[in-house]
């Protein structure tokens, strides 16, 4: 049985040294674009610091994030397959980007040139560090001895545990990405309006309900953690910032007061493709629950 290599993109929040602790052997760039210059997205942000890009962000510079083509996912795969792996793609749900559908076209590209090795690619129906938690899990059966046909199998059954809250600080950038309309993101500024957006079945982000205020936000993201977190097996929470750490550690403070047991929590900041979408003063929490979640605007 050939050695499986865990790949992903970008999307997936990890730093170098999450990424090696997940497992995961090889995470593929999206890319973001500034003043008409292209850049390749990574979580130890080596070509601007996130502060600089969140920064930009709030001087008004318009960043957008570009998808992974299907040449770039054929040298990461060619890169494992050249060396006898078998590749397992993870990728950012398909509902947040079509990234996954060009590692789908990498594969049938190269499946005929190595015949003798498995590629199989992943919607995850999660992007950040919900999908990071998924690649820690694939990490960890992979490296118990797992086919990779069991991951699989366990991904399909589990990835709608793997879930996330968040909220927006400002409507403005969602009104650039074509999230909300320039009305609504008008009006929603002057009256302090923060939405508090999940995933759907599917992986959509969908807001769920809308507060007034900052504080009031982080009081009903730490509410919805309460009530749909499965806490047990899985103790830790990943808070991801967009340059707001100081209310990242607020609401996790927030989360603990909610809870007997202790929790433990992570936090980084929020990648460039979802951060130009979302603006400074994001958060999004990634974290295992109840599904229900994500049944909550049907």
């Amino acid at each position: 049985m050939n050695k499986i290599a865990i790949i992903t993109d970008s999307s997936c929040n990890l730093n170098s040294k999450l990424k090696s602790e997940f497992g995961v052997d090889y995470i593929v760039p999206m890319h973001f674009i500034l003043d008409g210059k292209m850049y390749d997205a990574s979580g130890d942000w080596e070509l601007m610091s996130a502060k600089e890009y969140y920064d930009n962000m709030r001087n008004g510079k318009i960043l957008k994030s570009s998808l992974i083509k299907q040449a770039e996912y054929e040298e990461a795969f060619k890169k494992f397959l050249d060396q006898g792996y078998d590749i397992l793609s993870i990728s950012c749900t398909s509902a947040l980007s079509a990234s996954v559908k060009e590692s789908y076209k990498a594969k049938d590209a190269l499946k005929d040139l190595y015949p003798n090795q498995k590629i199989q690619c992943v919607d995850s129906a999660n992007c950040t560090f919900s999908l990071a938690m998924i690649l820690k899990e694939a990490g960890k059966m992979r490296d118990a001895g797992k086919p990779m046909e069991e991951i699989i199998d366990w991904i399909d059954e589990n990835k709608l545990y793997f879930n996330e809250v968040g909220t927006v600080d400002k409507l403005t950038y969602l009104r650039l990405a074509g999230r909300v309309s320039a009305s609504a993101a008008f009006f929603g500024g002057m009256l302090g309006v923060k939405p508090i957006v999940v995933y759907d079945m599917e992986g959509h982000n969908v807001a769920v309900q809308k507060v007034k205020g900052r504080k009031k936000s982080l009081e009903t993201v730490a509410d919805y953690i309460k009530k749909y977190a499965i806490t047990g097996i899985y103790n830790t929470i990943y808070i991801a910032h967009a340059d707001c750490l100081e209310d990242a550690q607020l609401l996790a403070q927030m989360i603990q007061e909610r809870f007997t047991q202790k929790l433990e929590f992570v936090f980084d900041y929020i990648e460039s493709g979802v951060g130009s979408s979302v603006g400074p003063g994001t958060l999004i929490l990634g974290f295992y629950g109840n599904k229900a979640i994500r049944m909550l605007n049907e």
